[in-house]
């Protein structure tokens, strides 16, 4: 009875504005749906970023999690929920290692699945 009522999270796309202003044109790894320029997400080693209702939210590398290319991490955590970059199987066999499908999971703080996304990672040293 303590559980407060599931929202689904809409993140949108961080733009090259955004990323101009707040500098994160940084080595790291972004995720991106597919057919989309934009990305939903930003990693690099130490944070991760996704805009969320207007607002650009702020995730910390959880240090224990996976290492990507670009020294990015599989999971981030922020203060409400947190991130994981699982990476999927290439059908097509065009990936390597800086580029691949993956799928982008949010969950909320009571530990459901409040976003899930297939797209593409990739990543720069």
């Amino acid at each position: 009875m303590s559980k407060e009522p599931f929202k689904p999270i809409i993140p949108r796309p961080i733009t090259e504005i955004d990323v101009a202003r707040y500098g994160l044109d940084r080595p790291g790894c972004t995720f991106r749906k597919p057919g989309e320029k934009d990305p939903i997400f930003i990693a690099n080693p130490d944070e991760g970023f996704m805009r969320i209702a207007g607002d650009l939210k702020r995730y910390a590398a959880k240090k224990e999690s996976t290492q990507l290319p670009g020294n990015a991490r599989s999971t981030y955590v922020g203060l409400a929920s947190w991130v994981d970059l699982v990476s999927l199987p290439d059908k097509a066999g065009g990936s390597d290692t800086m580029h691949w499908p993956a799928k982008l999971v949010l969950h909320d703080a009571q530990e459901r699945v409040a976003f899930m996304s297939e797209g593409e990672v990739t990543c720069r040293r």
